[in-house]
């Protein structure tokens, strides 16, 4: 049996619609969030049509809630959900909760021509670079696809970016050029990638 993983990133939060940098840091899911994560997890419920899968997730709050939610529609214990801390988000370190990158940008803006030479390298102060991100998702994505099975992957935006690019072989301008959506979700299978949109309003409508 073939290895195949379902990428999904955390529902949206509230330093989502703000435009605040999370990172390491954490905000709670919005209504719409919490509507994202159900239609996922019902869509996905459906494409398993009854197969177990095994779940893994990033360990911030975003991401658990988002996996409670969806575990919950597969009829998955929360305590059989790994928890694995090389899923984390990028973190900017210092500039963690910072207002946003145009902030950054003028209040930093030596930072700024630093990234822009170099982004895939580039790393805020105590913060990790995307290259550091790869390094450490490597490992994660080379034990799922060694494990036969079906897995459910709840992560990040930048995480699921990388992640993705790394199993399609994808050049970094190529995996920067990555879109990152909370209304849809990625399965990855055989060395492609399809989209699963999901209807999120139809959730809302029917109170999630």
């Amino acid at each position: 049996m073939d290895s195949t993983i379902y990428l999904i990133r955390h529902g949206e939060t509230v330093w989502n619609r703000t435009g605040r940098l999370q990172g390491h840091l954490d905000a709670p899911l919005t209504h719409a969030g919490l509507a994202q994560a159900h239609a996922i997890g019902r869509d996905l419920k459906q494409v398993l049509d009854g197969a177990a899968p095994a779940m893994t997730a990033s360990p911030l709050g975003r991401t658990r809630q988002t996996a409670a939610i969806i575990a919950e529609h597969l009829d998955i214990d929360f305590e059989a959900i790994t928890l694995d801390e090389r899923l984390k988000e990028i973190t900017l370190g210092d500039h963690d909760g910072y207002g946003g990158w145009d902030k950054i940008d003028r209040d930093h803006p030596e930072l700024a021509e630093l990234r822009r030479r170099d982004p895939w390298n580039f790393q805020h102060p105590n913060g990790e670079s995307t290259q550091m991100v790869q390094d450490r998702l490597r490992p994660v994505l080379e034990h799922l696809k060694a494990t036969p099975g079906i897995h459910v992957v709840i992560a990040h935006g930048v995480v699921n970016k990388v992640f993705r690019g790394l199993y399609l072989g994808l050049s970094k301008e190529e995996t920067f050029a990555l879109d990152r959506p909370q209304n849809a979700y990625f399965r990855l299978t055989g060395g492609t990638e399809a989209r699963l949109d999901v209807d999120v309003e139809a959730t809302v409508s029917a109170g999630i």
